[in-house]
């Protein structure tokens, strides 16, 4: 008995579990067809309206003075007088004195001058009466008297002398005048000092400078732009003869918000950078430091060598499209909607772009819808569905 329980046990176990299996399998739930949706390609667009459009030139720049003078003294001596503005930072305008040799030397060599003029003159007079004498005397020329002796023994070369020394004392008068005019040293133009070395007492001499000024009516600030975008720009002296060029703001950012200046462009360097091949602008900024405003409404000042922001105003390009930069496609061209929605592939020509934005100055018709959206795997003739709402460049 127990071994036929051995053989007829294992038999029944598996048995019962085929049949439970087979219950489930007939009792569970079945998944109904689905019919397979087609893949759809949801797009949107822009629609093409050819205008008028100005572009913006990024750079960063160097600010520099426009004007900048390292000035020595004419003459050599002892410090008497110096301006108190006579310190780095300090304003100056034209004409304002900066320093005064002793000139004390330089009156005396005058006096002295002038002595030897009034001595000179005398010997004039005293030559005249001679000559005047002479003539008397010598009224009737001796035989054998040729015409240089008696212009000798008429004292016309003593006469000559003394005119010359006349003359002579003159000029050395001038010149005296001058060295004394220039014991005083004036600023040149209106300005700030950049650096300065001097005190009361020192001894000057004309090799050396003593103050370094940079002028305040004018900055320039040298940006660095590619040299395919200078047929953007209006350049004086290289595509027009007006004296200011295309405008531009700059933005010096460390100081504010509101530090904001207005220029234009100056001239172009005729040289590219080495390291980069980028062309040089100059940037005109008139009255960079405010100093014609009051001062409570002045903005922190364009500090020289400091690094600025540049947006120069390009020349209006006419009859072109502007579009959400994503319309270029990879491969340069841009995707057309047809009236069944479906993609037609468009050659183009690009006039600029910017951060976002591409400008079209070939290829498209007014009111065609643009594809803005990304499609890498898009085919010509492929069937799209188009969104609700529009791109707007």
């Amino acid at each position: 008995m127990r071994r036929v329980l051995q053989v007829l046990l294992p038999v029944v176990t598996v048995g019962v579990g085929f049949a439970v299996a087979n219950l489930f399998v007939a009792t569970g739930p079945k998944a109904a067809a689905v019919e397979a949706e087609d893949p759809q390609t949801f797009v949107q667009f822009a629609t093409a309206q050819p205008g008028d459009y100005r572009p913006t030139i990024r750079a960063m720049g160097i600010v520099q003075a426009e004007r900048r003078a390292a000035l020595a003294p004419e003459v050599a001596g002892r410090v008497r007088e110096a301006n108190h503005a006579l310190v780095p930072g300090g304003l100056l305008a034209s004409g304002e004195p900066l320093i005064r040799v002793d000139g004390r030397d330089y009156s005396d060599a005058l006096a002295m001058t002038q002595a030897e003029l009034a001595a000179a003159k005398l010997r004039v007079r005293e030559e005249n009466t001679l000559r005047k004498v002479a003539e008397h005397e010598w009224r009737d020329r001796p035989e054998g008297f040729s015409d240089e002796t008696l212009a000798f023994a008429l004292r016309e070369p003593h006469l000559d002398v003394a005119k010359a020394q006349v003359k002579s004392a003159r000029t050395r008068i001038a010149k005296a005048k001058r060295d004394l005019g220039r014991t005083l040293l004036r600023a040149p133009f209106d300005a700030f000092v950049l650096t300065e070395n001097v005190e009361l007492g020192q001894t000057v001499s004309p090799a050396v400078p003593v103050v370094t000024l940079a002028g305040t009516d004018r900055f320039r600030i040298e940006v660095s732009i590619p040299v395919a975008q200078l047929r953007e720009l209006r350049i004086p002296g290289v595509n027009t003869d007006d004296p200011t060029g295309s405008k531009a703001r700059v933005f010096n950012e460390s100081a504010g918000d509101n530090a904001v200046f207005e220029g234009t462009v100056l001239r172009l360097e005729r040289a590219v950078d080495q390291r980069g091949r980028m062309a040089k602008l100059h940037i005109a900024i008139e009255d960079p430091m405010s100093l014609e405003r009051p001062p409570s409404e002045r903005p922190l000042p364009l500090l020289i060598g400091s690094s600025v922001r540049v947006e120069l105003e390009g020349e209006p390009l006419t009859g072109v499209t502007v579009l959400p930069r994503p319309a270029v496609q990879e491969n340069g061209h841009v995707w057309v909607l047809d009236a069944e929605d479906t993609l037609r592939a468009r050659e183009i020509t690009l006039r600029w772009r910017e951060s976002g934005t591409v400008v079209v100055s070939e290829g498209l018709q007014s009111g065609e819808r643009v594809v803005t959206t990304a499609l890498p795997l898009g085919t010509d003739g492929m069937k799209v569905t188009v969104r609700a709402s529009e791109d707007k460049p």
